[in-house]
């Protein structure tokens, strides 16, 4: 169970649903130009909008799932840059998401040989 901003009960949410919560779907507005538009939330993903967004760009991350990728959901993390003694998958993300540029869930689909977004 979750309580959304203290207003909405959630039992056994979806992460869209819970994306949707946290205003993480909101639509994007395509007239805005971007400097960087990262496509994956995993941890390449994460570490370039952490590094483009303490450079001061603008930073659009465009994800499917939810932030961290497949290694959102390890336990564990070890040798990984910054974190000698390791950190867990969610950590991970979460830390990341706070330092970095925004992150926007996108349904991706395929044409032919290109992707979509």
């Amino acid at each position: 169970m979750v309580i959304c901003r203290g207003e909405l009960v959630l039992r056994n949410p979806t992460n869209e649903q819970l994306a949707d919560c946290l205003g993480f779907n909101e639509s994007i507005d395509q007239t805005q130009m971007r400097d960087v538009v990262i496509i994956g939330a995993g941890p390449a993903g994460l570490a370039a909008a952490v590094y483009g967004a303490s450079e001061g760009l603008d930073v659009l991350v465009l994800e499917t799932s939810s932030p961290g990728g497949q290694a959102g959901s390890s336990s564990r993390i070890e040798n990984y840059l910054g974190f000698p003694t390791g950190i867990s998958g969610r950590e991970l993300a979460g830390r990341a998401y706070t330092a970095g540029g925004e992150v926007r869930r996108a349904d991706a689909h395929r044409q032919g040989d290109a992707t979509h977004v």
